[in-house]
Order: C-alpha cells, then structure tokens, then sequence
C-alpha cells in the first residue's frame, strides 16, 4: 500500500518571496465568493465575485459593496440605468422630447437616439400606363379601326426594403384584363408589360371605351429598419382600370361650286356632299373653321350634322368688322336632308345645308358660329 500525503497552503507552511513566479498550468477554481481578492494598494483587501453572470458583463469595481464584480458592460462602472428623474426637454435623433427616461438601460437610450427604429414608405401597385396604337382618339362613326394596346404594370415598392425579402409590394401581375366596350378579356401573364391587340373595332357614335387593369399576387412582410414586421403583407387584389375614351362622330363638310348648289332634294343635296372640298372628322357643335375657301368668283357652303348647333353667324379671318350673321346676306337659312356617308360608313344621317346666296371672292378663313 502506497503512502500519499497532501500539501496543505497555509501562511505557516509556505511562502512565497517577491522574486518568486509561480505559473499555474492547470485550472485553478475559486471555491467561494471571497476567494480571490486583491490589494487596495492601502493594507486592506477587495474581494473578486463573478456571480449573477449575464451576457456583456464584465468586471468593474462597485464602491458601495466593495469588491470588484461583473456588471453590464455599457454601464462603464456606474449603475448601467438612466438614474435622473424628470422628462427629455430636447430631442436627440430618435429620441424625442417629453420622453421618462428613468431608470432606462442606458444603451437603449443610446440606440433611440442615433439608431431609431425606422418605417418603409410603402406604394401600393398601380398601372403605370396605358397607351394605344394608332394614339387617335377621334374616328369617323362607322368606321373600322384596328386597334393595339401596351399596358405597363408597376409592382408597388417597399423602400427602403430593409430585410424584407423583396422590395416590391407585391409579388408581381397574374393576369391582365382588358375591356372593350363593356365586354372584358383577360390575358394570363406575369411580366411587367403585356402589348395585345382589341382587334377591329367599328366606331358607334359618341364613346367607346377602352381599358386595361392588372390583377396582381400578394407579396412580402414589410419590414422595419429594426428587422420587426411592418403593416401586413399585401393581398392579391387589382389596379385601378386606366381608360381611354375613342369618341366617334359624324363629320362635317365644306366645299365651293362654280354653279348655284341644288340642295332642293335628299339626292341633289346628296351629290353636293359627295362633292365635297374637305371632310372634317371632328365635333361640330361648337364653331366651326374653313382654313381657307381660297376662290374666285365661286359658291360657298358647309354642312353640318342637324344634332349640331345651329351656326348663326360668320367672321372672315381677313378682318374683324368682316362677318355677318346667318339668315343674313351671304348665307341664307339652312337647308335640312338626310343624306349617306362618301365612304360608306353610315347612312341616313340628317344634315343641316349652309350654301352662299352668291359667288364671291374669299381668300381667307372664316369661322362659323353658334
């Protein structure tokens, strides 16, 4: 049987002199909290603990116990807490005024002020246009227009994105609508633009309507600049329509004749028509403008639609004292048959027959009023 003795330290047993250096290779473990203490540098000892650990605590000295223990690491040796009573009276970034401060962890206090927690601007999606080819918007009734279409689709943003998985507001389009006139087709894509065609359209008399809108998928959490969710993903939903109003109408006429026109009956008035110098497609309930009759010794008429308003009266662009009115010298009352498009396009419309009492010299424009 082997003998085994252990040492035991005592300041009767073992000393150690000033020159000496003792290295401890293994692990040495303080048994108690008084364990290890240090020199006050004035005769007396400060106990070390290391209990109550927490993540970022270190080692610092607490005057009021006095012994060196871990506390929070931002609390530079005093209390780690906001120990002041009273309210802010400015604001410092994030941090505003009338804020209790009391008590607060002080690194807290430090991040509201140079690191606040920030909000995304969220967009909603939208259509960002909307465009047609040919771009007219003015067609002659019953004629037949092939019309094309481009509608381009923003997805919404969420800016800054922050960590949100994406920065749009939504997961982009799912189909595209279209409606012509009341009746709607729908074309499936997910690309931010879809270019169709509406196909040939014959143009009815006053609005025809056309419109696009995106049906879109529903996105991403929102988040804020602390990583924190914001607002509520968005749900698949559409785009306002964006619409474009092709307007069709019945065009007005102006021409000019060596010979007293015979508007007498629906087919002389109808040959006069077909005759005709110009053919203008566009609204003729308001004034109405020859650029120039450009003529000699020649008759002068124009022809409105009979839902038009009345003209009343003249103005020659050469001079303003130069007009009149209607009845009046130069153009007697209207003259009213229904007559049938040049092109083919309609038929049996009524219209309203303006034709010079005489041939005159007019080398100028001249408006037509109400």
């Amino acid at each position: 049987m082997g003998f085994f003795a252990r040492v035991r330290f005592s300041c009767d047993q073992t000393v150690q002199h000033h020159e000496d250096v003792v290295s401890l290779s293994g692990q040495t473990q303080i048994a108690t909290t008084t364990g290890l203490t240090l020199t006050d540098g004035a005769g007396g000892n400060i106990p070390v603990t290391a209990s109550g650990a927490t993540n970022d605590y270190v080692l610092t000295y607490d005057s009021g116990e006095n012994v060196i223990k871990l506390k929070e690491s931002s609390a530079s040796g005093g209390t780690g807490t906001y120990p002041y009573s009273g309210l802010t009276t400015c604001a410092v970034g994030g941090l505003p005024i009338c804020q209790n401060l009391f008590n607060d962890p002080i690194v807290d206090i430090i991040q509201c002020m140079v690191s606040p927690t920030l909000d995304p601007v969220l967009t909603s999606p939208s259509l960002s246009s909307f465009t047609l080819t040919p771009t007219a918007l003015l067609y002659e009734v019953g004629c037949s227009v092939a019309i094309g279409q481009t509608t381009n689709f923003n997805p919404g943003c969420i800016c800054p994105q922050y960590t949100s998985a994406s920065d749009c507001r939504s997961n982009g389009a799912a189909y595209y609508q279209y409606g012509n006139k009341g009746v709607y087709s729908c074309v499936v894509s997910t690309l931010p633009s879809d270019s169709t065609s509406f196909g040939t359209i014959c143009i009815t008399p006053g609005t025809n309507q056309l419109s696009s809108q995106v049906y879109y998928q529903c996105g991403v959490q929102p988040k804020d600049s602390s990583g924190g969710n914001y607002s509520t993903p968005l749900v698949s939903g559409c785009t306002a329509a964006s619409t474009k109003n092709i307007c069709g109408a019945y065009p007005w006429f102006w021409g000019t004749s060596t010979t007293a026109p015979d508007v007498s009956t629906s087919g002389c008035t109808q040959c006069l028509i077909d005759s005709y110098t110009c053919k203008c497609v566009a609204s003729s309930m308001n004034n109405v403008v020859v650029d120039n009759f450009n003529v000699t010794s020649k008759y002068i008429w124009f022809a409105t639609p009979y839902a038009s308003t009345t003209k009343t009266c003249w103005q020659g662009a050469n001079n303003v004292s130069n007009n009149g009115v209607i009845p009046g010298g130069l153009f007697p009352a209207p003259t009213s048959w229904c007559v049938d498009s040049c092109s083919s396009c309609w038929s049996g419309i009524c219209y309203k027959v303006y034709v010079s009492n005489y041939a005159t010299d007019i080398n100028y424009g001249m408006t037509f009023c109400n």
